[in-house]
């Protein structure tokens, strides 16, 4: 696969007929048609130079990144604003615009309403200042950073409003009210700890022979909360299996999907495993540093027969 060329990548197609479905809801709902395409190439995507060198829109560039999930099939925190402005989330949602990257310019964006993500771990940006989205169907919203209150601001028709804040590490909370000053519900989102720990994480606990495996690979605290200023470049070796693609949801990407290496984004990247035909899959991931380990049991045709 050569990035410069037309948009063919193995793990878009691959994705592409996973999500058809969800990508064909959501574009009926919002567009009033059904996408037949994902997007211009690199037009409307709204990346920094730390991942997207190149703002020329040409080689390289994959994707326009202005969907609701990206590339590994990762709901963003478009997705959860789209969600609640269909009254399908109980609460308030927190996304945060990339604090390393606060009044810092980014590649032209004709599509894409926000790059912020639904996280509080900003490693090494305390006291920089960071801008906080809330979507919440409900008449004010009021904001509270490590128990202290930051802002309230009265929602209007489309769902979102936005806050000026400090970065500090810790908590940070968003409570929704009604027009009589009534809770209707909170959220919270929790900066991770200090160690880090590389998780691989299968889509399915148990596969069956052939069949595609994805593994989501991130950078976490011992809770599982990703870090998304953790960057490594992984590096995937698999036995009773063929590794099929190995990518991120980054819409720049020079490296391609088809080799045992990529960068992560935000923290986070996805192995496409085709699995052999009996026993288990072995998925080895290292950076160097960090590395983990992931099995998934196979089941032969006889057991899924039986089932």
């Amino acid at each position: 696969f050569d990035p410069g060329k037309r948009n063919d990548s193995v793990l878009t197609r691959m994705l592409s007929g996973r999500w058809r479905k969800y990508i064909r809801g959501s574009s009926e709902i919002l567009c009033g048609q059904e996408w037949t395409s994902m997007g211009e190439v690199g037009v409307g995507a709204w990346e920094y130079s730390d991942y997207a060198p190149d703002f020329s829109h040409g080689a390289g560039w994959i994707t326009a990144g202005s969907g609701r999930i990206d590339l590994t099939g990762k709901p963003l925190a478009e997705a959860a604003y789209t969600k609640t402005a269909f009254e399908l989330m109980e609460k308030p949602v927190i996304a945060v615009r990339p604090v390393n990257h606060t009044g810092e310019k980014h590649s032209p964006s004709a599509w894409k309403m926000s790059n912020a993500i639904e996280s509080w771990s900003w490693d090494g940006c305390s006291g920089k200042k960071a801008q906080v989205e809330v979507y919440a169907r409900a008449d004010r919203v009021e904001l509270f950073i490590n128990g202290k209150s930051v802002g309230s601001k009265k929602m209007k028709n489309d769902c979102r409003t936005s806050f000026d804040v400090i970065y500090e590490e810790g908590i940070i909370e968003a409570i929704s009210y009604d027009a009589q000053n009534r809770e209707i519900a909170r959220n919270v989102l929790y900066t991770a700890g200090k160690e880090t720990i590389l998780t691989g994480i299968p889509e399915e606990k148990e596969t069956e022979a052939g069949k595609l495996c994805f593994v989501r690979l991130q950078y976490t605290d011992k809770t599982g909360t990703v870090k998304p200023l953790k960057r490594g470049t992984l590096e995937v070796h698999v036995e009773n299996g063929e590794l099929l693609g190995l990518g991120n949801g980054c819409p720049y990407n020079e490296r391609g999907y088809r080799t045992a290496k990529t960068d992560t984004y935000y923290g986070e990247a996805l192995a496409v495993i085709r699995a052999g035909e009996s026993g288990t899959v072995n998925v080895q991931v290292s950076d160097g540093k960090y590395a983990c380990a992931v099995q998934i049991p196979v089941r032969n045709k006889e057991e899924v027969e039986e089932c």
